[in-house]
């Protein structure tokens, strides 16, 4: 048992550590706070206030001498898993006076602070929200940005085409080959020695024209011989045939039938006889013929490949060799589609191009062609058609085996309109292109396309000529929007595109280059 002097004395030791645990206690706390601001965020604090002097409560933290409350905090742990503080506080203070604790002022000042910058965060939220929602419903629109306020945006700078109609029966270039018509390589006939040359080689020469002498004594001995036997022949016919005629004059009784018979068979071995002689004078006289060489068309003439005094024979080769110079033919190799294109114009008789020839030396040849005839098969190889044409050549201009150029354009036209392909866009529905009015205001236009002409299109409908239309700058335009026009390549800046003269050239250079690569 304790005495009163040692009760009191305790008493007093319990208050003085109660106020050290107590100051103690805040120390930490305000140490808790500075190092671990997310505990802020713990569930609200559980104080736990335990009545000194409660007899029979069996609370542990309850003491009966000194009267003192005890204060209990939780366990952060829970909420914190890293926290190094964990653990339960423990605050006692002496019993206040009064009708009940004053916990409000245990709360800690920085979460009422930030409970008050919190509901001033949400009154200024829902002021926000508010303020839209009145213009929304009122019809207005948000507020200009910083960009609106300072001034309307420029119009998007596009260059433009005006809209022409063109012949679409443009020209269009091969390469061709020249031929000669007729070309005639000279062989003897028989063999024999060359007797003389008569031309000069290079020359042009005449049908008819004296080209080769071949020796010709020994072709003339046999026909000298030839005709000896025929006359021969025609004697023994002769004599045989009077013979006949007397017997047959005399009394048939006096003369036997077998001798009569014999005599007619004579006469008809006479006549056959004369028959062979003629025929062998004949052999030997064109033999002597070939002796004499001449030429069989009139062209140019090569070089003589065998001059006087060489033996030759028809095994030898040829001896020279002449070409027809005019007129002549110019041969190209016509593309299929090309061909398929004016397959109706090829079925008439009728010229089908206006052809004229450009030289290798780039000079115009200044004949217009005429269709001559077209190969009756399909090169496999190449997929083209071979064509011909037909020139006159007095000059000589045109030499067989020379290349030139070729330039063919339809004899019947086709006028349309045609546009750039850049200006054609797509969508789902369609093709379509983008039109510009008067005041330089875009208009979206649907268009129905036709073939294409190199880096050109034919509109078949939708468009029509004199319209401007956007070429260029389309990706920063939409429908309805107002645009400024730029010069395009040769055209002011109203514009003005391309010209039809323009427009023609460009379809003539690119089918033109097409149908090199092609050929």
């Amino acid at each position: 048992m304790a005495l009163p002097g040692q009760i009191r004395s305790e008493t007093e030791k319990d208050k003085g550590m109660g106020t050290e645990n107590m100051t103690n206690d805040s120390m930490a706390g305000d140490n808790m706070e500075n190092k671990n601001p997310e505990n802020e965020n713990l569930e609200t604090m559980k104080i736990e206030i335990t009545e000194a002097g409660d007899a029979g409560t069996g609370n542990a933290g309850a003491n009966p001498l000194t009267g003192v409350r005890r204060i209990e905090a939780p366990d952060a742990a829970d909420h914190e898993a890293g926290d190094q503080e964990s653990g339960r506080e423990r605050i006692e203070s002496p019993r206040l006076a009064g009708p009940g604790p004053d916990i409000e002022r245990l709360r800690p000042k920085k979460r009422r602070k930030r409970n008050r910058a919190g509901a001033l965060v949400a009154l200024v939220t829902i002021a926000v929200v508010a303020y839209f929602a009145n213009l929304l419903l009122n019809g207005q629109s948000a507020p200009p940005s910083m960009g609106a306020q300072t001034g309307e945006q420029p119009a998007p700078s596009v260059v433009l085409n005006v809209v022409a109609s063109v012949d679409l029966a443009t020209e269009h270039e091969y390469i061709g080959r020249v031929e000669s018509i007729q070309s005639v390589q000279l062989r003897p006939q028989i063999s024999g020695q060359i007797a003389e040359v008569h031309f000069k080689e290079g020359s042009t020469v005449k049908a008819g024209q004296l080209l080769f002498t071949i020796d010709a004594r020994q072709y003339q001995a046999t026909v000298d011989l030839r005709k000896a036997d025929l006359d021969r022949a025609e004697a023994g016919y002769d004599r045989a045939r009077k013979y006949y005629e007397r017997l047959k004059a005399t009394d048939s009784r006096s003369v036997p039938a077998s001798d009569l018979d014999t005599a007619q068979s004579d006469v008809l071995q006479g006549k056959a006889s004369v028959d062979q002689a003629k025929a062998a004078l004949r052999l030997a006289q064109i033999d002597l013929g070939y002796t004499k060489i001449a030429a069989p068309i009139a062209g140019r003439i090569g070089g003589a490949l065998f001059t006087k005094g060489n033996l030759v024979s028809p095994a030898g080769g040829p001896l020279a060799h002449i070409v027809q110079i005019d007129p002549v033919r110019v041969a190209f190799a016509l593309p299929d589609r090309d061909y398929l294109d004016a397959l109706v114009a090829f079925e008439s008789p009728e010229n089908v191009y206006r052809a004229t020839v450009r030289l290798s030396n780039g000079e115009e040849y200044p004949v217009t062609g005429a269709r001559d005839f077209e190969e009756n098969i399909m090169d496999e190889r190449t997929g083209t058609m071979m064509v011909h044409l037909r020139f006159q050549n007095a000059e000589g201009l045109l030499v067989p085996g020379a290349m030139v150029r070729v330039t063919t354009r339809p004899v019947d036209s086709h006028v349309a309109i045609v546009i750039p392909q850049e200006s054609v866009l797509s969508d789902a529905q369609g093709d379509y292109i983008y039109v510009v009015d008067a005041g330089n205001v875009t208009h979206q236009r649907r268009v129905t396309l036709g073939a294409e002409e190199g880096a050109l299109r034919e509109v078949a409908s939708g468009l029509s000529t004199g319209e401007r239309i956007v070429v260029y700058g389309l990706q920063s335009i939409r429908p309805e929007m107002k645009v400024t026009p730029l010069a395009s390549a040769g055209a002011p800046a109203g514009g003005a595109g391309l010209s039809p003269t323009a427009v023609s050239s460009t379809v003539t250079s690119s089918s033109g280059s097409s149908s090199e690569r092609k050929n």
